[in-house]
């Protein structure tokens, strides 16, 4: 499948996810049952590269949809990728409050991502609203999470998001 095509044929169907004929090419698939290898991923990493450089807020369903792939992924073996992080800062561009559960998800995913997934990634919709946010939802990992944002907020990990997001940006466009 070529990216371009895979682009055109997802967009044409948004808001809703692309077709299963496309959902396919992206999906989590095993090489085998005795490696920790994804079949797809190369292609998922293609579309994220695709989608780093003409994101919009409609992209979002097939940004989320990557991202619960990539921690299906990683819940595999112990390891972080650059196609984890970049899913991640994709969906923190957009900032949506409703996105900081799955955000959270990928960071907790095993201990490579909780040492990896930038905390950064949470608060795309701002420090203050992200955490007024966790304190209305009644769910331990909302709890775990706001007391996680808070530690890092003390520490000083918040203090130059715009240079972080500038960073990442820099690093996506030289990197992937």
């Amino acid at each position: 499948m070529d990216t371009n095509i895979f682009m055109r044929e997802a967009r044409n169907v948004q808001p809703d996810l692309p077709p299963p004929h496309l959902l396919q090419w992206i999906v989590y698939k095993a090489v085998s049952s005795e490696e920790l290898e994804d079949q797809n991923a190369p292609f998922r990493l293609s579309v994220l590269e695709a989608l780093h450089e003409t994101l919009t807020p409609a992209d979002r369903i097939l940004v989320r949809f990557i991202l619960e792939q990539e921690i299906i992924y990683h819940e595999q073996f112990a390891g972080m990728s650059d196609s984890l992080r970049l899913c991640g800062f994709l969906l923190s561009l957009l900032a949506r409050l409703d996105d900081v559960r799955l955000l959270w998800e990928a960071k907790i995913t095993n201990f490579d991502t909780m040492c990896g997934f930038d905390i950064q990634l949470l608060v795309g919709a701002g420090v203050s609203a992200t955490l007024a946010y966790l304190q209305h939802i009644q769910e331990d990992w909302a709890q775990e999470a706001k007391e996680y944002i808070e530690e890092c907020q003390q520490a000083g990990d918040f203090d130059r998001l715009d240079q972080y997001r500038a960073t990442m940006q820099r690093y996506f466009r030289n990197t992937v």
